[in-house]
């Protein structure tokens, strides 16, 4: 008692002596010194934290950019970031808890700010002699991602202190905010709000934002399906998103979830038993991620908007992306082509895995038959359907931007294009006969170089025939004759006038029947030649313009089709040559028959098939006079195998090109391809190519009717001043006009044109036969009348016969083989 009393003394002297009040005060001084220091010192971080617009900024997780087509329409959404939202509800509460054992044991009782974290964090650093703990919240968490701080505080050249202070201001505003957002008498509402936003923003590592995107990209599983063990691989990613990913750094991972388990042991919310169950398991991915690009255009506009207004800018969003696609063309292109390799997978003989029966294996190519298509404005390379694969989801692999498969036949309309430019012309004559393999060498040494471009069964070879016909029929023989004619190195030197690449080729004949693998782009492009009057343009364009969530344009692509169409690949006569032989494809050619499935009939433009001898790829590359329009059928792997036995072209490939060239049609209406003034009509016969005379017949044979006699002379485009010989088929070969015309002088005639005559016509010998006309006479000569009742007609020796004289062509008719006989015996 007597020791109490003397310690109670002491105390109360304590406060009676001047020196102990001294200290006093200038304890109060130093601190209303400190306070008003250190809230001078906080006061412009509380002003920058008050000006954040929360409202606007805290779910503000980057807008889509939409994509458009041509007339304004949605086609798309682009995203930088691989992130998909999920509600908080769907998240397990295992996920909560180790979230909250690793970063904010005490989320649930603060306001946004952890005052006791902050101070263990300044004792553990001030005792450590270095900063190695942080005090951050799940709340200051979201409001340096929300708000991108840390780049602030590069920007401003501050340190983590002044940055972190920035946040916990922050923190403070955006609890209040959501508090008033989402009341409740506990507040738990409000914090769980705050979860949501957060979990559905931060990072967890391999492109993966958000925990949704992490849990499938990991995992293969929604969130509320995933076990303990998984919820703390992924929340062990936030600590360090880039090293702890577990799809490159499993071993890592581990350690970090086991960190995670320990902190959930320690506080309760697992037990000793669970915790040594799941620390000794391996972190076992299945990653399924989520697709932002559905298909192989989306990837392909999302990288030309990235590369026009940059990544950072990108990221962003809310910009509307304008492109030159037609959305009704671009659905139907992947309609009927995904129609059309359904078909074809159903033809009898057709032995290759097939697109319904395909189990999905991540980094394995499918080996079921793929296909692409592609159309573009003529005029401008503007892109109105890209179409690179049949399946996005199974492969990401674009054709149309990677893919190089030989184009087959679809390549012959270069060899014509060479040798029209040196002078041939579409009546110039070519033998269609059989040709040795050896000449070319595909598919075998030996043999008879074979026919698959007329793309029938029962091909047959019709001896002298123009390119015209040859070109049109998809002649093999024919056109390897004339390649050979016109010569290899300028064939291949012509064909990279029209951007189709040879540098790798080996000179070989086989090129002249499309061996070389070209890209379905350059496939398309280079017919664009053929309705543009030789010129193609200078690239593709996907993008129109690109506006941002202001409606400015932070991109402008050039305006001007002329500023696009600044390559020519050959001259305008060439290219119109070329142009009349391709119509003639399906009126009379390897498509005859097939134009009335076009929507234009007459058909204006030109189109042709292309099939490879191994059968292993179909093409089908055309125009109407406005688009262009290539589709390709085959393999992605490569290689020679058939699709099926007699996999033409037209069977693989011409039905989907009709039907998206028929809604084409609807849109960008077929136009007249304009005669270059290099050209003009002139009279020649079909057989010879040569000037067309009275004498140019065919005879058509009839039991019942007797002989009649078909004209073969037709209109064909010619190079204005070429000089040209009369029929050597029918008439005197070889003889000009101008020749004739000084042996003969000038002499009028009707202008009239017998297509066909009840007599033979007999070639003249001189001038004039003179003989008894008793039944009249029929006046010939050696070139055709106009068939529009004017124009130049030549002069001609005057024959006269009598029409009942049976002549050399009755004589030899064609008689049916008699049955055969059978001789009965009793």
């Amino acid at each position: 008692m007597a020791k109490s009393n003397s310690r109670n003394r002491r105390f109360w002297r304590l406060f009676k002596r001047k020196g102990f009040w001294v200290f006093v005060v200038l304890c109060g001084v130093a601190g209303l010194v400190g306070f008003s220091w250190l809230n001078s010192y906080l006061d412009p971080y509380r002003v920058r934290a008050a000006g954040y617009d929360i409202p606007r900024y805290i779910n503000d997780i980057e807008g889509p950019s939409l994509i458009l087509d041509r007339n304004g329409e949605e086609i798309g959404r682009m995203f930088v970031e691989n992130r998909s939202v999920v509600g908080i509800e769907e998240v397990p509460q295992k996920l909560i808890d180790a979230l909250r054992a690793q970063e904010d044991q005490r989320y649930f009782e603060h306001k946004g700010v952890d005052w006791v974290g902050v101070l263990r964090a300044i004792y553990l650093n001030v005792k450590a002699g270095e900063v190695n703990q942080g005090a951050s919240t799940v709340t200051m968490q979201l409001a340096r991602n929300a708000f991108d701080l840390k780049a602030e505080a590069r920007e401003r050249g501050e340190g983590g202190v002044q940055r972190k202070i920035v946040e916990a201001f922050l923190a403070l505003r955006i609890e209040d905010y959501i508090n008033e957002e989402f009341p409740s008498e506990d507040g738990r509402r409000a914090k769980k709000q705050v979860l949501e936003y957060y979990l559905n923003r931060i990072p967890f590592g391999s492109g993966y934002y958000g925990v949704r995107s992490a849990s499938l990209g990991y995992f293969g599983k929604e969130p509320r399906n995933l076990t303990t063990g998984e919820c703390c691989s992924l929340i062990a990613c936030v600590k360090n998103p880039t090293g702890l990913t577990p799809l490159r750094y499993p071993e890592k991972n581990k350690k970090a979830r086991n960190h995670v388990l320990n902190r959930m042991k320690a506080e309760g919310m697992i037990t000793r038993e669970e915790w040594a169950e799941m620390t000794t398991k391996d972190v076992i991915v299945n990653p399924r991620p989520l697709q932002r690009g559905t298909s192989h255009l989306y990837e392909k506009v999302a990288r030309l908007a990235r590369s026009k207004v940059g990544i950072e800018a990108m990221s962003r969003g809310d910009f509307r992306i304008y492109t030159t696609i037609d959305r009704s063309l671009q659905e139907e292109a992947e309609r009927s082509l995904a129609e059309q390799l359904k078909k074809t997978e159903q033809v009898s003989g057709y032995v290759h895995p097939t697109y319904e029966g395909y189990e999905h294996t991540d980094g394995v190519a499918p080996p079921y038959l793929q296909g692409a298509a592609l159309m573009i404005e003529s005029d401008s390379g503007h892109v109105l359907a890209h179409v690179g694969g049949r399946d996005y989801e199974h492969n990401q692999y674009d054709f149309i931007e990677k893919g190089r498969r030989p184009l087959g036949t679809a390549f012959l309309p270069f060899i014509y294009s060479a040798a029209f430019a040196k002078g041939w012309s579409p009546a110039s004559s070519v033998s269609d006969e059989p040709m040795d393999n050896r000449a070319v060498m595909v598919g075998g040494r030996e043999g008879i170089l074979g026919e698959w471009g007329m793309e029938i069964d029962k091909p047959v070879y019709e001896g002298r025939i123009t390119t015209r016909r040859s070109l049109a029929s998809s002649k093999i023989a024919a056109s390897v004759r004339l390649g050979r004619q016109v010569g290899l190195e300028n064939v291949v030197e012509h064909s990279r006038e029209f951007g189709l690449d040879f540098k790798d080729a080996k000179m070989l004949n086989r090129l002249y029947l499309g061996s070389e693998p070209m890209s379905l782009r350059d496939g398309v492009m280079s017919y664009c030649a053929f309705s543009e009057g030789g010129k193609i343009p200078a690239g593709l364009r996907y993008i129109d313009r690109i506006e941002n969530d202001l409606g400015e344009i932070v991109y402008q692509a050039a305006r001007s089709a002329d500023e696009m169409r600044d390559v020519t690949a050959c001259d305008a006569a060439t290219a119109y040559q070329v142009h009349t032989t391709l119509k003639d494809t399906v009126r009379t050619g390897n498509l005859s028959g097939e134009e009335v499935r076009l929507s234009a009939v007459p058909f204006p433009g030109g189109v042709k098939t292309g099939t490879t001898n191994s059968f292993s790829d179909g093409w089908c590359l055309g125009y109407n006079g406005k688009v262009t329009l290539g589709m390709w059928v085959g393999f992605m792997e490569g290689g020679s195998r058939p699709i099926h036995e007699g996999a033409f072209g037209r069977l693989l490939t011409y039905p989907a090109w009709v039907s998206v060239m028929n809604v084409a049609e609807g849109i960008y209406p077929s136009a007249k391809v304009e005669v270059p003034d290099t050209l003009e009509l002139v009279s020649v016969c079909e057989h010879s190519g040569l000037l067309g005379t009275r004498y140019c017949y065919d005879t058509i044979e009839d039991l019942e009717k007797g002989a009649t006699f078909r004209s073969t002379v037709y209109k064909e485009y010619q190079r204005k001043g070429l000089r040209l010989g009369s029929c050597d088929v029918h008439g005197e070969g070889g003889v000009a006009v101008e020749d004739v015309l000084k042996t003969y002088g000038p002499q009028v005639g009707d202008g009239s044109v017998q297509q066909r005559l009840p007599v033979s016509p007999i070639r003249p010998q001189a001038p004039v036969l003179i003989g008894s006309d008793p039944y009249g006479s029929v006046v010939l000569s050696l070139a055709p009348g106009d068939e529009s009742g004017g124009g130049y007609m030549a002069p001609s020796p005057v024959l006269f016969l009598d029409a009942n004289v049976r002549g050399e062509e009755e004589a030899s008719l064609k008689l049916p083989r008699p049955k055969k006989l059978e001789i009965r015996v009793d």
